[in-house]
């Protein structure tokens, strides 16, 4: 669908779960790479669920730009929403979508851990699929971000 990517599963030792990273083509660290770090939603991923603000990739669309380039990653990390939470949000699909936020720590833990991953596949300089990202941590990871891509939607 897709086209042909490398699949890489990263055992989080920390929360559990398991994150994994699909690679198209070649990765040089000194060399801008097409990257979206995504965090596992599925209401959003599977059902096709939409909240309020603004757009954001989608995994089918962050995969599908990759292939497009035929070259990228895409970092998709596991969602520790518990089941009672994911449970308490299915009822608003019938309601007007509305703002779905992750605490402060839950996003600088995410940052750090899409980091970790793609220090290790040897990503060096990124375009990342998403908003500007102002996280300095980055450059602990030797990891720079040379240009955010909005969303078209």
């Amino acid at each position: 669908m897709h086209g042909t990517f490398r699949l890489f599963s990263y055992e989080d030792r920390i929360e559990g779960g398991v994150h994994m990273a699909m690679v198209m083509g070649d990765i040089r660290r000194d060399a801008a790479t097409l990257v979206r770090v995504h965090v596992v939603d599925p209401l959003r991923d599977l059902v096709g669920a939409e909240y309020n603000g603004p757009a954001n990739w989608t995994l089918w669309a962050a995969l599908q730009r990759v292939a497009q380039e035929g070259h990228g990653v895409v970092v998709v990390l596991a969602n520790h929403e518990s089941s009672q939470a994911l449970l308490e949000r299915i009822p608003q699909l019938t309601q007007p979508p509305r703002q779905y936020t992750r605490s402060q720590s839950r996003i600088y833990s995410e940052v750090g851990t899409g980091a970790q991953i793609l220090q290790d596949l040897g990503v060096g300089k990124l375009r990342h699929l998403g908003p500007p990202l102002k996280y300095a941590g980055l450059t602990g990871y030797d990891l720079e971000v040379i240009e955010s891509i909005p969303f078209p939607g």
